[in-house]
């Protein structure tokens, strides 16, 4: 069986044992990601499905799909938000705080996907592990603050304002 066929399963399913039996057939799968511009990888799969331990296999064995955005421009952190994968997200961020600030799609990043979301929890906790994240820009110039305003979302605008303090 193709190689990326099992890995695709294995990242739908959430099996490691199936993810090593890919890199048996073709111990260079993970690479073909990389050399793809943009690519819906086994951890945009993973994550947008909740499947923890594969996801944090996928980035112990190749960190660089952690910040590999998608043909939509998302990255695998942006598509755990957007599937409401609240528990994937703070893993995420344990393993590697840097992902708050990925700029995905027009310029976004969590951060400013969770200010545009009302995800006020969130919002603390990314800018707990990466405080400079509330400076990053959208391809617009707008930062965290600015979408708070335009959204009308108080709690975020309160608790960006309350850190900038």
């Amino acid at each position: 069986m193709d190689p990326f066929i099992i890995l695709k399963n294995a990242a739908q399913n959430g099996d490691v044992n199936k993810l090593y039996q890919a890199i048996a057939k073709d111990s260079n799968v993970l690479e073909h990601y990389d050399k793809t511009p943009f690519a819906e990888t086994p951890l945009h799969i993973a994550t947008s499905r909740g499947h923890i331990n594969f996801a944090l296999e996928i980035m112990r064995l190749k960190p660089s799909l952690s910040k590999k955005l998608d043909e939509q421009g998302w990255s695998p952190m942006h598509v755990a938000l957007q599937h409401n994968q609240t528990s994937m997200v703070y893993r995420l961020i344990e393993t590697d705080p840097t992902l708050v600030g990925v700029k995905g799609r027009e310029g976004f990043t969590p951060l400013h996907y969770v200010v545009q979301n009302d995800g006020v929890n969130l919002l603390r906790e990314f800018l707990a592990v990466s405080p400079h994240s509330v400076m990053d820009t959208t391809n617009k110039g707008k930062t965290a603050l600015h979408i708070a305003v335009e959204k009308g979302n108080t709690r975020a605008l309160e608790a960006l304002l309350s850190f900038l303090r």
